[in-house]
Order: structure tokens, then sequence, then C-alpha cells
């Protein structure tokens, strides 16, 4: 090793960066002193000249390596009297931005984006019936007044498909485990972080409110087999938001599947 650097009595070995991208291997190293530990969320990386002295590179080069780590969002850089390079908590915006890269650089379409909704979200139902309870789905119940409220004041597409991707986050919440909730939160962002998806978005807003409120009263139920019948039913509506045509309301149920719903903000 080369030598040490400090940041706050925080001491790390650093080798000489030799790869041909001297960033690259510069951003290597303090990635893996991140996410092993060596760095907690909050603390400040060295400086730029302590940076330099130890990796044996240019201002410039450093520079690079730490906008590189703040794109992947494992760092903040904040200017000013005490800024600095700060460690970020790790987190769902992690994979988002990798995602996002992902779709925006290989053209994912939207068909595809939304088959995997169709493939994942479902799988989950059982899991969000049983670890939802009063605190998850009081959420839901004011996403759902947020989103009447809205559609009420004529908003625009965008922040109603923003409050619909809401309902589905506070969903997936109940699961309980990080690695579902990052991947899946990830997932339904994407619905409005890729431009070419938001550019042709219509919908019956009215009606995908209707659909949530009846996916509440059959999570407050705990009625498994209809609320994973509603979320397909749903997972079809929404792959209608993103075509070119409003999707219609689908005729009523004979069996009264999507009926009954209890009033939102009254018990089950």
């Amino acid at each position: 090793m080369h030598g040490q650097a400090r940041a706050g009595g925080h001491v790390t070995n650093f080798r000489q960066a030799r790869h041909a991208r001297l960033y690259e291997d510069v951003a290597a190293q303090l990635r893996e002193e991140i996410l092993s530990g060596g760095f907690a969320p909050g603390d400040r990386l060295p400086v730029e000249r302590e940076l330099m002295s130890e990796f044996g590179v240019s201002r410039a080069v450093v520079r690079q390596a730490t906008m590189n780590l703040e794109h992947e969002g494992l760092v903040e850089v904040q200017v000013g009297a005490g800024g600095g390079t700060f460690v970020l908590e790790s987190g769902v915006d992690t994979v988002l931005r990798a995602c996002e890269n992902l779709f925006r650089h290989r053209g994912v379409p939207v068909d595809a984006y939304l088959a995997a909704k169709r493939l994942l979200e479902p799988a989950l139902t059982s899991a969000i019936i049983e670890g939802s309870g009063a605190d998850h789905q009081r959420l839901l119940v004011e996403n759902l007044g947020r989103c009447r409220e809205a559609v009420h004041a004529g908003a625009d597409d965008r922040e109603l498909l923003q409050l619909n991707l809401e309902f589905h986050e506070i969903l997936i919440r109940a699961v309980g485990n990080p690695v579902v909730e990052a991947l899946m939160i990830a997932l339904v962002r994407m619905g409005v972080r890729v431009p070419a998806f938001v550019s042709s978005v219509r919908a019956d807003w009215q009606h995908i409110l209707a659909e949530h409120e009846d996916l509440l009263d059959a999570l407050r139920r705990g009625r498994k087999a209809r609320f994973t019948r509603l979320m397909l039913a749903h997972l079809d509506t929404v792959g209608g938001i993103y075509s070119d045509e409003v999707p219609q309301p689908p005729p009523p149920d004979p069996r009264g599947m999507c009926s009954g719903s209890a009033p939102i903000g009254s018990s089950a």
C-alpha cells in the first residue's frame, strides 16, 4: 500500500492509481472503501490534495472520480464553508440511477417495462397482504386522498402518474424486504423517469383511482385471491396509460369482484 489518507480521524490505505483511465481506478478504490464500510454514511472523504497525493494523480482525475461516485449515488459534493465530498446513505436512489441508465441507454421499450411489472408485481401480493398494517394502510389512504384532489383539480397527466406510481411504491413497502423494495421501487419509478414513456401518457384517472380504492378494500379485508385478481386487472389498465388511446373502463364483473369497496378513510 502506498500510504494513508485521513479524513475526520478515518485512516485508509490506498495504492497509486495504475489503469489507463486513472479516474476509474481512483473511483473503484474509493467505491470499495465506501461499500466495505470504511467510510460510513455522513463521513467526509479526504480532501482533494490528500487524495491527489495518495493516488499519485492530478486534481482533474480526483474530481472526475468523485463525480462518478456522485452519479452512482454513493457521495454528495457540497460546496462552500464546511463543504466537501460526503458519503450518502445507500438506498433506492442508487438502484434507480442504474436502472435509468440502463433503460435510457439501451432504449428499453415500454412494452418490456410493462411486461416486467406484470410478471413481478403480482408475485408480491401475498407478502403485501401479510405485511400490511394500520400505518401502511393509512399511507395508502393519504395517497388516494391526494390523488382524488388532483383529479378534481384537473392536474396534468405527469402529476397524476406520479401519484399513481406512489400508490404502488407504498404497496411494495409492505413486503418488508430491503432487496425487493430497492429493486421493485426502482422499476416502478421508471414509469415517470424515462422521457420516452412519459411523453405518451394518457389515462382515465378517475377509473384508475377507483381501481386503487378496490385494491385497498381487498387489502384491508385480507382477501388475497381478490387482491391478486384486482392487481392483474389494474396492470392491464396501467398498460393503457402508455398507449395512444385512453383506456375504457372494463364492463362490470358479474361476480362482483370489483364491487363493495369501503369508503376511503373508513375501517374495514
